[in-house]
Parts: C-alpha cells; sequence; structure tokens
C-alpha cells in the first residue's frame, strides 16, 4: 500500500508538473484580447527593468488577462488563434503574464527566482490554461519546445531574472512577430552581460549552453557545430547605438572564419529581480 501511495503520488506530480491535469473551462464574457495585458507592461522601464510596486497597485488588468487563459488557448479554440504566429504570440504573452503574476505575489519579499527551493518558481504553481492546470516549464518545454521549436523563444521568455531576457514594453503580436523575435535576439546578444568577446575567449550567457542543441538545430546544414553562429547572426555589424560593442566583424577576426578558433565560457546568470526600486539590504533579523 505505500508503495502504491508513493507511485501514485509521483504520478500526480510529474502530471503537474508536465502541465497534464485537467481542469474546466469557464465560459468568456468577453472575445480575446491583449488590451489588459498590453496596460500592464507600461509598467517596464526601457532598459527592461520592471516597476513592481506601481504593478501591483494596478494588477487589475494583469488578472483579468490571466485569468483569460483558462477560456483562451490554441488547443481549445483554434478558430481564435488560426495562424501559427497566432498560436505562438499567445503562449510567449501568457508565459510572460504568468511569471508577472507570480513575482507580483511575492513583492517585495521575492528578491530572486531562486528563492523557492529546487527551482519551484518554474513548476511549483499551476494554472488553468485551455483546459489544463499548466506550470511555466510545461508551458516552455512541452509546448512552446515540442509544438514550435523557434530557439528565438529562449531569448523572448522572461524569466524574471535581472541576467536573463527582459521585457520590452509590448506585447508579441502576430502580424509583427517575427521581428519582434529578431529584435528580442538582437537585444540579449547585444548585451555584454551575455555576449562578451575578450581576445581569443567569448563570454556566452549560460542560457546558450543550456539550450544549445535547439540553437544549433537552427542553424544551415554545416554550421551546426558552434553554437556561435546563431550568435553570430543577431550581432551588429557596426555600434552605433551601443558604442563598444562586439560586432560580427569583431568575433570574425578573433574566432576565425569558421568561429571554431574562440574558448567558450558560459557565465551564470543574475537570478536577482529586475526591480526598477532600489531596496536596502533586508537584515537577518527580517
Amino acid at each position: 500500500m505505500a508503495f502504491a501511495a508513493v507511485s501514485l503520488t509521483g504520478a500526480l506530480v510529474t502530471l503537474h508538473v508536465q502541465g497534464l491535469l485537467p481542469t474546466t473551462v469557464p465560459s468568456g464574457d468577453e472575445p480575446f484580447n491583449y488590451l489588459g495585458y498590453e496596460k500592464v507592461l507600461r509598467h517596464v522601464q526601457p532598459d527592461g527593468d520592471v516597476d513592481f510596486s506601481a504593478m501591483g497597485r494596478e494588477r487589475r488588468d494583469l488578472d483579468r488577462f490571466v485569468d483569460s487563459l483558462a477560456t483562451f488557448s490554441p488547443h481549445i479554440r483554434p478558430d481564435t488563434f488560426p495562424t501559427a504566429e497566432d498560436g505562438l504570440a499567445y503562449w510567449l504573452n501568457a508565459y510572460n503574464a504568468l511569471v508577472l503574476q507570480q513575482l507580483v505575489d511575492g513583492y517585495p519579499y521575492l528578491e530572486s527566482v531562486e528563492q523557492p527551493w529546487l527551482g519551484r518558481f518554474f513548476w511549483g504553481r499551476a494554472w488553468p490554461v485551455g483546459g489544463t492546470r499548466m506550470t511555466l516549464y510545461s508551458l516552455r518545454h512541452r509546448v512552446l519546445g515540442r509544438e514550435y521549436a523557434d530557439p528565438r523563444v529562449h531569448l523572448a521568455l522572461f524569466d524574471g531574472t535581472r541576467g536573463g531576457p527582459r521585457l520590452d514594453g509590448s506585447h508579441f503580436q502576430p502580424e509583427f512577430l517575427d521581428a519582434q523575435l529578431n529584435e528580442a535576439c538582437r537585444r540579449f546578444v547585444g548585451d555584454k552581460h551575455h555576449v562578451r568577446l575578450d581576445r581569443d575567449t567569448v563570454h556566452l550567457a549560460r542560457l546558450f549552453d543550456t539550450y544549445r542543441e535547439d540553437f544549433l538545430a537552427a542553424l544551415p546544414e554545416g554550421r551546426r557545430g558552434n553554437v556561435l553562429q546563431f550568435v553570430w547572426a543577431f550581432l551588429p555589424d557596426a555600434c552605433e547605438e551601443r558604442p563598444g560593442c562586439d560586432t560580427r566583424s569583431d568575433l570574425d577576426r578573433a574566432c576565425g572564419p569558421k568561429l571554431d578558433k574562440c574558448k567558450l565560457v558560459f557565465e551564470k546568470e543574475d537570478p536577482t529581480l529586475p526591480d526598477a526600486a532600489e531596496h536596502p539590504p533586508r537584515t537577518s533579523g527580517r
């Protein structure tokens, strides 16, 4: 009996993490839209920091948008999301909104996504989304990873960290999605914290190692041996907007025409929240 109970518990945990537990689908009173979510994003500053305090005071729009995910999704309402761009934009916006809601719920006591033990920030909580209770883990890996397999997604998903991809203050729109994903990649790669050339060494965000196979799979035949080929595609040709940045020519000169002469060092990202407010250090007794 004890073994059976443990097995059942393990199965339920697996179904929970994978976002496979069913839930009811409420009827929607209004058509699906991103208007409320777009209002929420006005609290994202140009540098990607978020005014969580202001967002929390006006969280009604965020909560309404998250609630609407239970009724509408490409899985149960394909008529609402007729194209692949509609579907991908939905899942990107849904993921980022769920991250924001969880951060707002924990603010100001939640200072890092690493605070919940064993990565629970990404798998501990589940939301009703289109007929199933989905975790952030399941949305990223089971839905986005398997159904769309676009590696640019990894540079567009907001994981609530100062060292990861940042929000840019606008939701993903199907009609502009390709350009928005490319811009997200250029923004990430153009940041010295994520890509930095130091003589014959390239310091890369660890994200490029974690999802290396996804990045390599997207490259043309003959260029799939090195993740720098993906990075190169989104580096600028010149540094008018970011003086002192690394360019494609810099990478070519340092790493050779096949980009195989440089050493790669993958750096751990800063897991703290991209909080626009500055807080005094917490005391040990708090």
